[in-house]
């Protein structure tokens, strides 16, 4: 059972080919903010498959962190935490690639489970998120976006409760 009073959402923004390396992460802070952060290659990913159809490799490289940075700030942000993503937008192996390549373990609990999100965000939160992304004009397809619409969500439906 996930606790309705604070819902953390978290999506990572992949490359778009196979094997979908991060390049991208969101997540949802305590306060309702959200914290969000490029994220550099690590040395064991090939480059040519760790890039971005809207952001430059300038862009990444300029403004990207380590994924020892990204992770260690995620396990504070999120410490203890029950943080809830999806895979319908960006493949759940995005944030594998980050934990696999420190190979150290998550300070807060991950679900991507459908019984999870659609607890949080009600039964039709597909439909749901892909009409508020058309209403406010966000991008599904942007780790940023996606924790954003997460949250909206929520709220929309904590409204009706």
């Amino acid at each position: 059972m996930i606790d309705l009073s604070l819902a953390l959402f978290i999506a990572v923004e992949t490359c778009p080919e196979p094997p979908y390396y991060p390049i991208a992460a969101a997540w949802t802070l305590p306060d309702g903010s959200i914290k969000s952060s490029l994220i550099l290659a690590d040395d064991s990913w090939p480059p040519h498959l760790c890039f971005s159809d809207h952001i430059s490799d300038e862009t990444i490289t300029a403004l990207g962190h380590s994924v020892k940075d990204v992770l260690l700030e995620m396990n504070d942000d999120l410490d203890a935490s029950h943080v809830v993503g999806h895979a319908d937008f960006s493949p759940a192996t995005g944030l594998v690639h980050l934990v696999d390549a420190l190979d150290i373990e998550l300070a807060f609990e991950i679900s991507t489970s459908q019984q999870d999100i659609s607890e949080l965000l009600g039964i039709d939160w597909r439909d749901e998120l892909q009409d508020l992304g058309h209403e406010t004009g966000l991008d599904m397809l942007q780790a940023e976006d996606q924790v954003r619409l997460m949250q909206l969500c929520w709220a929309r439906r904590s409204d009706l409760l």
